[in-house]
């Protein structure tokens, strides 16, 4: 685990090699909390090429296992952020004598993957997460790529003066030469929508996010070609076509089995390693599973002194019954107050999941006794945790039956009463939008927005509609509604939201992340059962149904409560002089009559706009720290 930068400068940009070392120097300081235990850096002064590297050293704490890494037929070098779970078979599979490796990492095994088959074919051989930079000397080309589902992040920028240049955060291209702070409209309207920034878009222009399951080739003919080595839209429509042939009780003990198979190779560690257990069905069957293997179990719990957010007693109680040795902690107010700002540092792009701050004081707090982490994230979109995928499709069927001219009446409506400036006949408004929408995808744009388009928010500025519809354009007509939003969820919500969420919170803390839910294999698998194996009476029915066997019906039947804070009293509270202060500073994005205005009827007890407040608080949070200079 790690973080690393990267250049690739332009022939005719003239540049001394003392120059470009500091640069690189200053540009992987950056991101030292992502990998504090050792730092170098690699330079090919020939061909103008650098690369940095921060390690948090988890499997092979030698020396020998460090970063930049050569290959052994010198012609590849290697910087490689995350984890490959299959190593160990990739390791067999090149049938190199014992003294032919230096060391016992994952990124060597990658490496002498990427020289044997090249850096494409290798690249899908991989079950992991991971973020790769490799250079090829012989042909003078540089390649990345990304997991297959954007758990490690990626960024990069091309400048045709200066060159190629990447990092694993946004915040190490401040130091590379002319590079402008200048915030994305396209990318600030998406995240005010949404609350986080979609791939491929940065806030900054000309800064992108390589996405998930995507390459990029690079060379000195400024030549770059990015294209896929796998997509998940086609690959669920593959599993699809494989429909699996067993009953749901030959599917439950298949999903135990490969759970069982996920787990066992995220284990594999020379630090000390736990499991986040929330209390809820994904974490707690994954600690069910260790408890299977007769593994016994490090848990970390964090909770809320408010019962309405509380899961802490459920964590409890699996934790005592599956016989884990169990850390918690309640976050109060002082917690939330003395961590904020290292909240807000922790992401630096803007990021508006009020769960973030839970999540950042679960893992500074578990960090204190381990260094990596496993996690529940991917069970939602795999199983259909989320209640919204029925119930959105629902609402759908019912608009669909509607004559076009019904849904046009709607929106006039809508925009009528939205601008008003009383509560509840914009209350009104945002109802008769709802029964505007001419696709599921337009409904489910705005059930998950916080800030909709038709809503005067930016100055003289509309808000974007949606930005993922091409992504699922393959995906229409072959599912049904409640399939095709959590796909939907898949390549949207998940990369950019919570596995997001996670690094972050985790790496500022330097600390790992795994998330067994989404194995290669086991996803597949999920992917070829029957709609009804998922979509069934309760959400992640096959899950609930493992879980019974030994927590029993009471425990897995309640409602989903989710990892949030008591947003809304934190910022009647404990945050409140925090974001007055943000939310009152003149600012050239948003109207500050409009902003006070939104205060007032915030402070007057509305409470439906604490979301609204937080991702507008967020961003002039992160703008007040990263775009200073």
């Amino acid at each position: 685990m790690c973080g690393f930068v990267g250049l690739y400068l332009n022939n005719n940009y003239n540049i001394e090699v003392r120059k470009l070392v500091s640069i690189l120097n200053n540009m992987t300081n950056t991101l030292a909390h992502r990998g504090p235990d050792h730092k170098d850096i690699y330079v090919n002064e020939k061909e103008k090429l650098a690369f940095g590297f921060q390690r948090l050293s988890i499997i092979d704490l030698k020396s020998s296992a460090n970063q930049p890494m050569i290959s052994k037929n010198k012609d590849w070098v290697i910087i490689f952020n995350g984890e490959i779970y299959n190593y160990k078979k990739l390791k067999e599979k090149l049938k190199r004598k014992k003294n032919y490796w230096r060391s016992n990492s994952d990124s060597e095994v990658a490496l002498e993957c990427i020289s044997k088959y090249g850096f494409y074919n290798a690249i899908k051989k991989l079950n992991g997460m991971f973020a790769i930079a490799a250079y090829c000397i012989s042909k003078k080309t540089l390649w990345l790529a990304r997991d297959r589902f954007g758990e490690k992040p990626l960024y990069y920028n091309y400048d045709t003066t200066y060159g190629f240049s990447f990092a694993s955060e946004l915040r190490a291209f401040s130091y590379f030469p002319n590079f402008k702070k200048e915030i994305c409209q396209n990318a600030l309207s998406q995240y005010l929508r949404y609350g986080y920034v979609p791939e491929p878009l940065s806030i900054f222009k000309k800064t992108y996010k390589l996405e998930p399951g995507y390459v990029i080739k690079f060379d000195k003919k400024n030549q770059i070609l990015k294209k896929d080595y796998w997509d998940s839209i086609k690959s669920f429509v593959n599993a699809k076509k494989n429909k699996f042939k067993g009953t749901f009780e030959d599917a439950k003990e298949k999903v135990k089995s490969h759970i069982d198979d996920s787990i066992r190779n995220r284990l594999v560690s020379d630090v000390p390693l736990g499991i986040f257990l929330s209390g809820g069905i994904d974490s707690s069957n994954l600690v069910l599973s260790l408890f299977r293997q007769n593994i016994t179990a490090n848990t970390f719990s964090i909770g809320f002194h408010n019962q309405n957010n509380n899961e802490i007693d459920y964590a409890n109680k699996v934790a005592k019954i599956l016989k884990t040795k169990h850390s918690y902690k309640y976050v109060n107010k002082r917690d939330c107050i003395e961590n904020i700002q290292s909240v807000v540092n922790a992401y630096d792009e803007p990021f508006s999941d009020p769960s973030q701050i839970p999540t950042y004081m679960l893992c500074k707090f578990a960090k204190k006794k381990i260094t990596v982490a496993i996690s529940g994230e991917g069970a939602d979109e795999l199983f259909g945790g989320y209640p919204r995928y029925k119930n959105i499709a629902f609402f759908w069927n019912k608009i669909k039956k509607q004559p076009k001219v019904f849904s046009e009446l709607m929106e006039a409506f809508s925009e009528s009463f939205s601008s008003s400036k009383y509560s509840y006949m914009r209350s009104i408004g945002k109802k008769f939008r709802k029964y505007s929408h001419t696709n599921l995808d337009s409904l489910y744009n705005d059930e998950m927005s916080r800030w909709r388009p038709d809503e005067k928010i930016m100055i003289e500025r509309s808000l974007k509609g949606s930005y993922f519809e091409k992504k699922l354009k393959n995906l229409n007509n072959k599912v049904s509604d409640p399939i095709y939003l959590m796909m939907r969820d898949v390549i949207t919500y998940l990369p950019s939201n919570l596995l997001v969420k996670t690094d972050r919170a985790s790496m500022y803390n330097s600390l790992e992340i795994r998330s067994p839910y989404l194995d290669n294999d086991l996803v597949n698998l999920v992917w070829s059962f029957p709609e009804n194996f998922i979509l069934y009476k309760n959400e992640k029915i096959i899950l609930r149904e493992i879980l019974k066997e030994k927590l029993g019906s009471n425990f897995v039947n309640r409602k989903k409560q989710g990892f949030e804070p008591p947003l809304y009293d934190w910022l009647r509270g404990a945050l409140n002089q925090w974001a007055k202060d943000l939310l009152l500073k003149d600012h050239i994005f948003f109207d500050s009559s409009d902003i006070k205005k939104l205060i007032l009827r915030f402070e007057k007890g509305e409470k439906k706009l604490t979301y609204k407040i937080w991702t507008i608080i967020m961003f002039m949070a992160w703008q007040n720290k990263f775009c200073r200079h």
